[in-house]
């Protein structure tokens, strides 16, 4: 049966199935491990906690004990200034005649002072043995009707005050005594034989009242069962919860505890798991010591419900696990499951599906390492599609990206220093009339081979196509270099396309050396604006860029204007931004514009466009940069409405790119919402309205997805509606406007001769299936 077992088991948990369902149900069992010590960790708190909450009624209590009986001491010094109270408790002194009776009346009002001192004080008084009397603060009283009757203790007759004697302690606390006068109630005797300096072989005795004190710990007990005492040094009990319980092993434990001097202690008593804890306590005359015996039934009753829960919610909990242990890896072994089935060489399944797995991922892995060296030629494509999009005026890298990038590529640059040197060809008409297709591909690829192959000797350089025809040649220069030094290169790559000037001329234009990539961006529209200096009607084929050409050209963008225009761009305000382009449009039309100035204008705000990409982290399709090219180099002038056209289309591409998607209108809901309601009174208001936009941007919208402005369409659509009415029912021609949405008869005929060329009823007389068709209306 073992070895069946174990055979299954090594089988089966060659499965993932297995694997994963091993794996989810020791994670569940580890939780229930945890929750299990949490629990523990939480009955541990828990007695911490008790321990330290008892600790702290414990002061509590031996704090109001320690102010009675510092109370009680002090009074032996106020008492001592009673000149007739100190001589009758001299020895010496006699109450034998009546003239003495005045120093006893002034101890008495002295004795019941003491005694409202205190609550905690039930009586004060003191005993004259010689005289066998009693002066208490409730009057004088025989010794014998005192002890016997009106103050009488169990443990205390009259023969024990007689034999306290100058041999005792001067200051003593007797043992707790049941008084006969007070309904059994407990009286703890403070006994003293000298008040001050004042020593005598009478007695001094205040007796206190212990029940309030059996009061306060039971009103301390934090368990139902717990047990509180209050123990001296010679072990004797002055208070407790049990005071009405004889004194059995509880109290015989206390005394040990307490002669340990342990603070915390787990043990049993009685048979029963008892935690014990101790605090010690020094009064002005006495050492006390307050144990509480905290049964262990009591805590765990005190978290039963939590123990109860927690049991619950564990067994729960676990077939929880199990099962959801089973369907989680059913789950998740669904799709590998599928992926062992396809990947696997064999139609039976295999044995051992890790292996399986491991095998064919590595051999996937061979597979994309080989991929991965078939595509490496590709590295120089990708790296040329890296740059046009940097000189793009896109995102520049951080230098790590960057450094990696041109690591993979096998690629660094030995200075941080660049210029960019834009290289135009232009196709004479001999090139597109002599040769064919296939031919011109062949002699364009030779073109752009020659290009690269001759690049400068001296200085690092990268050639990279920004559109047909057009290229960028990137030359990395120390710091100090100068571009010009490039001058023999050009001669001689100029030189070697003027043998086919009739096929093709080519323009050069120069931008000036700049730091970094950002630098590398300048040069390339520094570059631009050099090859704008070329014409085809000059024999000047190459330009450096100079600052001086700056001062030909009037730009009045200020700062101000720059940043709204940046600010509304990015922020998708749409009608402000087109408001804005038409001013500073409308400003340069005033002062007169050249070529160049319109072509820096047109640059200045394509600049801002790829500033708002740049900061948003957005690009846009290829088309638009192409066509950005194509118009900037274009040797023909640039019109403004062109370059109006065109900047207001880049402005609206970019806000589209750049605004939240939530906020995007999906334009597909137009359509099928105006042929829903295309017989209510909606206008272009009201469409903006509910799809929370303005009413012009509403209407380029429509006309994006329609394809027509938005009055034609409705009326097409509703003239669509009436024809079909007209034909195929016997409704009146008024009926038919009015539910087309029209608003009066004239329109909807005026509108339909308009579209159909004939009138309404003529169209139904031609297409009615029905003879009696009613013309009632025309």
């Amino acid at each position: 049966m073992l070895k069946t077992t174990g055979l299954w088991m090594r089988g089966a948990f060659r499965s993932l199935l297995y694997r994963f369902f091993f794996f989810f149900l020791v994670v569940s069992l580890l939780i229930q491990f945890i929750n299990f010590i949490t629990y523990r960790v939480n009955l541990w708190y828990f007695e911490t906690e008790l321990e330290h909450n008892y600790n702290k009624s414990l002061s509590n209590i031996a704090a109001g004990l320690n102010n009675v009986f510092t109370g009680i001491y002090n009074s032996n010094y106020l008492l001592s200034l009673d000149g007739e109270a100190m001589q009758l408790f001299s020895s010496s002194f006699d109450v034998d005649s009546p003239s003495k009776y005045a120093v006893v009346s002034q101890t008495i009002r002295s004795l019941n002072r003491i005694r409202l001192m205190s609550d905690y004080v039930d009586s004060v008084f003191i005993y004259k043995k010689q005289d066998d009397l009693i002066i208490s603060d409730h009057g004088t009283i025989s010794a014998k009707d005192f002890f016997g009757r009106s103050s009488a203790l169990e443990q205390y007759p009259e023969s024990f005050w007689k034999n306290y004697g100058r041999q005792s302690q001067p200051f003593q606390i007797l043992t707790p005594s049941r008084s006969v006068s007070r309904n059994g109630a407990y009286i703890l005797p403070i006994v003293q034989t000298s008040i001050a300096e004042y020593r005598s072989n009478d007695l001094y005795v205040i007796n206190l009242k212990v029940d309030p004190i059996i009061q306060s710990l039971n009103s301390s007990k934090l368990t139902p069962n717990s047990r509180l005492f209050i123990v001296d040094d010679n072990q004797q009990l002055i208070a407790s919860t049990d005071m009405n319980e004889p004194k059995g092993q509880f109290f015989n434990f206390v005394n040990q505890f307490q002669a340990s001097g342990t603070s915390v202690l787990r043990t049993k008593v009685e048979g029963k798991d008892m935690l014990a804890i101790q605090m010690n306590t020094r009064f002005v005359f006495k050492n006390l010591h307050m144990v509480a015996l905290v049964p262990v039934s009591d805590i765990r009753a005190s978290m039963k419900n939590v123990q109860y829960w927690g049991t619950f919610l564990s067994l729960l909990a676990l077939v929880l696990s199990v099962l959801l242990s089973f369907l989680f890896s059913r789950k998740l072994y669904g799709p590998i499951h599928s992926l062992i089935v396809k990947i696997s060489p064999s139609a039976v399944p295999a044995a051992d599906e890790y292996k399986l797995l491991d095998r064919e991922i590595n051999r996937m892995m061979n597979n994309m390492d080989t991929l991965s060296n078939s595509l490496s030629s590709l590295s120089p494509l990708a790296l040329e599609q890296w740059i046009v999009r940097l000189l793009r005026l896109g995102r520049i890298p951080d230098e790590q990206e960057i450094s990696s990038f041109l690591n993979k590529c096998g690629l660094s640059f030995g200075h941080d220093h660049f210029a960019a040197v834009l290289i135009r060809a232009k196709l004479g008409k001999a090139f597109y009339m002599d040769y064919s297709a296939a031919e011109q591909n062949t002699y364009y690829d030779k073109m752009v081979s020659v290009l690269k192959s001759n690049t400068p000797a001296n200085h690092q350089s990268y050639l990279v196509e920004i559109e047909a025809n057009v290229f960028c040649l990137l030359v990395n220069f120390p710091q100090a270099a100068d571009r010009h030094e490039l001058a023999d290169y050009f001669e001689s790559m100029l030189g070697l396309f003027r043998h086919d000037e009739i096929l093709h001329d080519v323009f050069v234009g120069v931008g000036d050396i700049h730091k970094g990539f950002d630098g590398l961006q300048q040069s390339y529209l520094e570059a631009m604006k050099a090859m704008w200096r070329l014409s085809p009607f000059e024999n000047k084929r190459l330009h450096y860029y100079e600052k001086e050409d700056e001062e030909s050209v009037t730009i009045l963008l200020n700062n101000s204007d720059d940043k709204k225009i940046f600010n509304l761009l990015a922020s998708v305000k749409r009608d402000e931004l087109h408001e804005l382009l038409g001013k500073v449009i409308r400003n340069h039309v005033a002062m007169g514009l050249n070529d160049f100035t319109i072509k820096e204008l047109y640059m200045h705000l394509f600049v801002i466009g790829s500033q708002v990409l740049k900061h948003k982290d957005k690009t846009l399709p290829e088309a638009t940069y192409r066509e950005y090219i194509r118009m900037i180099l274009s040797e023909h002038s640039i019109s403004i409405d062109g370059m109006t056209e065109f900047i207001s289309g880049y402005f609206n591409q970019i806000m589209d790119a750049v605004e939240p998607k939530a906020n995007q209108l999906e334009s597909l809901v137009f359509k099928p919402f105006i042929d829903a309601n295309y017989q209510e009174d909606i206008h272009l208001e009201v469409l903006a309205e509910k799809f929370h936009t303005t009413a012009n941007y509403m209407s380029r919208l429509l006309k994006k997805e329609l394809g027509k402005p938005f009055h034609q369409y409705l009326q097409e659509v509703r003239i669509q509606k009436a024809k079909e009415l007209l034909a195929n029912s016997n409704r009146t021609i008024q009926d038919i406007w009015a539910s087309v949405g029209f608003n009066n008869r004239n329109s909807f005929i005026r509108s339909f001769r308009k579209i159909e060329g004939i009138s309404p009823m003529e169209y139904r007389l031609q297409h009615s299936s029905n003879s009696e068709a009613k013309v009632q209306g025309e």
